[in-house]
């Protein structure tokens, strides 16, 4: 039943940006002056996880680029080094092969490369505050940010300085949308992915309004219901592939999320995977008992409790982890037990 599959992909970018007209045109104007060959703002959209901060920063980029040919780059930092975050911008902008140079020369090769305005976003960007990657991407003339993350007000309350170059930044907050809009945005998935007719507004009015207007999970959720009609012969959606499709949809958006994440996420998720619901503490006693093997020949080294703690929550994010009991001794449980780790570890350990 579906005639494109690429239209209900994650990156799948639309010609229009449906119900963030206002959004856009804010950006539009925080990289004005990139028109004239001048610096644009700095940005930082927030917003929870599904409501199209990473599509409207891309989306308005790529107008933007059409019409001015500025420069620009799109680096995903979760877990990303500032030498990786460096690496990338360079990488995108043609700043000449990277290798393994230290930060202090990748940045002096940004200085030389960027000769114009240039504008790099730094998606899943919730720990960049205490990171250098911002003073060294701030010591690059001409170059500027769009910042990527969830909490606008924690991020910058974690800034390291108090006269901050984001303290004058443009900031936007993206709500859910709306049931009729969200419907609007899967009615163009539909019409461009779908056969005509395959469903129904109310169907879709539906989805949005039991996906609490989470555009991603709306989109998935259609995706998942055309594929269940697929496979029971149905020649159009029926109520009964939508009843199916969320639960199926939520299954992909975690393999999605997991597939995404960094090495020491990965390790935390097998543990709870692999043994079941863990108490904090005997979560952290499994993790240093595994952690020597997990880690053999592998770049990275183990993390302490402080960054275990951070990197539990952003698997609470994606919906894979869930925490039960009270706050102070809580207790991790991983959310679908047909999400498999992407790594095994050892069973002796």
């Amino acid at each position: 039943m579906i005639t494109d599959p690429r239209v209900f992909e994650d990156d799948h970018l639309p010609r229009e940006l449906m119900h963030r007209e206002g959004a856009v045109e804010t950006l539009l104007r925080a990289w004005e002056h990139t028109r004239l060959d001048e610096t644009g703002d700095e940005v930082i959209i927030a917003g929870s996880s599904g409501v199209g901060k990473t599509a409207l920063a891309r989306h308005t980029l790529q107008r933007l680029a059409t019409q001015t040919g500025i420069n620009h780059a799109h680096v995903r930092c979760l877990g990303a080094t500032p030498a990786s975050i460096l690496r990338t911008v360079c990488q995108e902008i043609g700043a000449g092969p990277p290798g393994n140079a230290s930060t202090e020369v990748l940045q002096e090769r940004l200085i030389e490369a960027v000769d114009r305005p240039t504008i790099v976003i730094l998606d899943e960007a919730d720990d960049l505050p205490s990171s250098p990657a911002l003073d060294l991407l701030a010591g690059v003339p001409q170059l500027s940010t769009a910042v990527i993350t969830h909490d606008l007000h924690r991020w910058i309350a974690r800034l390291d300085h108090v006269e901050s170059r984001y303290a004058d930044a443009t900031t936007l907050t993206l709500d859910r949308y709306g049931v009729s809009e969200l419907a609007d945005i899967l009615g163009a998935r539909a019409r461009a992915g779908l056969p005509p007719t395959a469903v129904t507004r109310g169907q879709l009015e539906r989805i949005a309004d039991d996906v609490a207007g989470v555009a991603r999970e709306g989109i998935q959720a259609l995706r998942a219901a055309a594929k269940l009609a697929a496979e029971r012969g149905h020649g159009t959606v029926e109520s009964a592939d939508i009843d199916d499709s969320f639960e199926r949809a939520r299954h992909r958006i975690r393999q999605s999320n997991l597939r995404s994440l960094p090495y020491h996420h990965q390790v935390l998720y097998a543990i709870l995977f692999e043994t079941g619901p863990l108490e904090a503490a005997a979560l952290h006693d499994r993790y240093e008992t595994v952690a020597a093997a997990a880690y053999d020949d592998h770049r990275l080294t183990p993390v302490g409790k402080r960054s275990r703690r951070n990197k539990l929550q952003k698997l609470i994010t994606y919906d894979l982890v869930a925490r039960e009991g009270p706050q102070h001794d809580p207790t991790y449980v991983a959310v679908d037990e047909d999400v498999e780790p992407t790594l095994t570890l050892p069973t002796w350990a």
